[in-house]
């Protein structure tokens, strides 16, 4: 049951951070995704600061590698912890623009 609700969110928050301009998800298959954020080359550690802020804690990869640029890994949490990101993560990029 666990399982078959972490894959339901999973799905959820990958369709709502698609629907955030600015953002790119990548698909994953395990309760971990990355998103990319346009922009400045900052951008991703501006949105983490923007989000430990907002108490919302995820983890900052984009200087892990190259190809991580500009990412951050979200963990697929709780349905009320997984709208509390989606909100936080279209608020920050709303007030980028």
């Amino acid at each position: 049951q666990q399982a078959q609700q972490i894959c339901a969110e999973r799905e959820r928050l990958q369709h709502g951070l698609a629907a955030i301009a600015g953002l790119t998800p990548f698909v994953s298959d395990a309760n971990m995704m990355l998103v990319r954020f346009a922009g400045a080359s900052d951008a991703a550690a501006q949105a983490f600061e923007a989000l430990k802020a907002r108490k919302v804690l995820v983890k900052n990869v984009s200087k892990m590698h190259p190809l991580l640029a500009n990412c951050l890994r979200l963990t697929v949490g709780t349905p009320d912890e997984n709208t509390q990101l989606l909100a936080a993560l279209q608020a920050i990029q709303e007030s980028r623009t």
